[in-house]
């Protein structure tokens, strides 16, 4: 008799808590500005409505950042391809036990490949901060200077873990 009342009480906790726990999942997004929520997240969408509304842009200056970005897309997956193949040929080639004047060829491109893409992210940089008020250039730097904290943070309490 008590295992059977045991049981049930079991099966009744549990029942409840299946019916709980989806609206606590539910409010726990909602208490991070359902940042956690979307499917998107991944795309960069949240990260740039976050920063959007931490620098309080107006919505001409998010037009033109939009647009910005939209010029620069064809640009970028193009480059982002060339990177592709070009890491792909070098590993095959490396596997293949190619000589070292090939290897050398093919990171050259790569490196040349990548100082362009970081030569791209920095002019994509230097036309967003073009488009910011001093004032939100301020909280920009604000928030980075958070973010770097945060990240030293992270990294001394990972390394503390690791001694």
């Amino acid at each position: 008799m008590k295992a059977i009342k045991l049981l049930a009480t079991s099966a009744l906790l549990i029942g409840a808590a299946g019916m709980v726990a989806p609206g606590m999942a539910a409010e726990a997004a909602k208490s991070c500005g359902g940042y956690h929520a979307g499917k998107d997240w991944h795309k960069g969408e949240k990260h740039a409505d976050r920063l959007a509304s931490a620098l309080d842009l107006t919505d001409a200056q998010k037009a033109t950042l939009k647009s910005q970005r939209e010029a620069d897309k064809a640009a970028r997956a193009a480059l982002h391809e060339q990177l592709k193949d070009a890491r792909t040929a070098l590993n095959n080639a490396s596997a293949a036990g190619a000589n070292d004047a090939e290897l050398n060829s093919l990171a050259e491109t790569l490196g040349r490949l990548q100082a362009q893409q970081a030569l791209n992210g920095a002019k994509s940089h230097q036309a967003f901060l073009a488009v910011l008020t001093a004032e939100q250039k301020q909280t920009l730097s604000e928030l980075k200077s958070k973010r770097m904290e945060r990240k030293e943070f992270r990294k001394e309490a990972r390394d503390s873990k690791t001694s």
